[in-house]
């Protein structure tokens, strides 16, 4: 998905003029920026619970905590804002996406959508389960990441499992769309990390993974229904309410 670019504060109207002269010129290639690095650090932390939903994202400390200028991270959290992960409020400043339990359900039934279009359209595609080693090479992957036990990995991990079920669709605005959201599903997936069972979603993938691979319609639907409806259930308004009470004793 293409990232709004931030290398210069170039007038519009002089942008526009240029490209009317010069309609064949193309934008240099940009490599990954700092804005975006910081960014994914941002995201990062609220997958392992240093931020919580609500929680005031302070400029000047995240630059600090970083190592960098405070330009970069006022840029990200444009960005960030511009994605639907954080919010501004006027005399309250930056804050980190509120989640909701009727939110996460909105939320879910766009992805459920976007992602069960995937499976029919993937499995139009011509070839075998040769198709689908994409999908087994993220599902370990993500293995992986449970190993390693880093929530931000672990739900970076499953983030690019379901992206690839979305690429191996062929359709490239349905994968545009899911990932207009992935950055959304990182901060509720993290805040349910330390309670989510993670064999249970390896077991998930791998059920989804054989029934695309036997070419199985309703079976992988009906494994991706079961995949994203733990989210329906999960009580994530409780969790937070929990994770923000202080230790006993304090």
């Amino acid at each position: 998905m293409a990232v709004p670019d931030h290398r210069a504060h170039q007038d519009a109207s002089e942008r526009l003029v240029i490209a009317l002269a010069e309609p064949r010129r193309l934008s240099p290639v940009q490599p990954r920026t700092m804005v975006e690095q910081a960014a994914e650090a941002i995201v990062a932390a609220a997958a392992r619970g240093l931020f919580l939903p609500g929680d005031r994202l302070v400029e000047a400390e995240i630059a600090r905590d970083l190592g960098i200028s405070r330009v970069p991270v006022r840029e990200a959290l444009r960005l960030l804002e511009s994605q639907g992960i954080v919010v501004s409020t006027p005399y309250k400043g930056m804050r980190l996406m509120q989640v909701t339990n009727s939110g996460v359900a909105a939320l879910m039934r766009v992805r459920f959508a976007l992602e069960s279009l995937a499976v029919r359209e993937a499995l139009r595609q011509p070839g075998g389960a040769e198709r689908f080693e994409g999908l087994e090479a993220a599902a370990a992957g993500y293995r992986q990441a449970v190993e390693v036990g880093d929530p931000a990995l672990i739900v970076l991990a499953d983030g690019d499992f379901h992206a690839e079920l979305c690429r191996v669709s062929g359709n490239a605005p349905l994968l545009a769309l899911w990932q207009s959201l992935a950055r959304q599903l990182a901060v509720i997936w993290g805040l349910a990390q330390q309670i989510r069972v993670q064999e249970g979603l390896e077991a998930e993938h791998g059920v989804l993974i054989a029934a695309l691979a036997a070419g199985d319609e309703a079976k992988a639907l009906a494994a991706l229904e079961a995949h994203v409806g733990w989210n329906l259930t999960f009580d994530f308004e409780s969790v937070l309410e929990e994770r923000r009470r202080p230790p006993a004793g304090l």
